[in-house]
């Protein structure tokens, strides 16, 4: 509609004037600053105890996480594994020659009673 219309004013021998361009909003964030008060807040004991999360339970009653238990490595269990991961225990445990054995020898060196 107004360029309709100062199309027709231009027609008609007026003198049409260009409206100053709107100033833009900037809209600048200090990413420095908001990110320094977001690790403020977020390691601020203050901050995260006693508030409820969205299980209703407080911030501060985790479980500690539970605790792996080491694996034997009984002949039962290596003789379950492929000889790719008889393979990887044998290189972790420095044996000699895995490369040319076979898979019942690595369980058999795994197990200790080929060595």
């Amino acid at each position: 509609m107004k360029v309709t219309a100062l199309i027709e004013a231009k027609k008609a021998g007026e003198t049409v004037e260009k409206a100053a361009p709107a100033a833009e909003p900037t809209g600048v964030v200090d990413l420095m600053e908001a990110l320094r008060a977001s690790v403020e807040h977020a390691g601020s004991a203050k901050a995260t105890a006693g508030k409820a999360t969205a299980f209703g339970k407080t911030a501060g009653s985790k479980k500690p996480p539970a605790k792996k238990r080491a694996r034997s490595t009984s002949t039962s269990n290596l003789a379950d594994l492929s000889k790719a991961d008889l393979y990887k225990k044998a290189s972790a445990a420095g044996l000699a020659g895995r490369s040319h054995m076979t898979r019942d020898d690595l369980v058999k060196a795994l197990s200790g009673s080929g060595r």
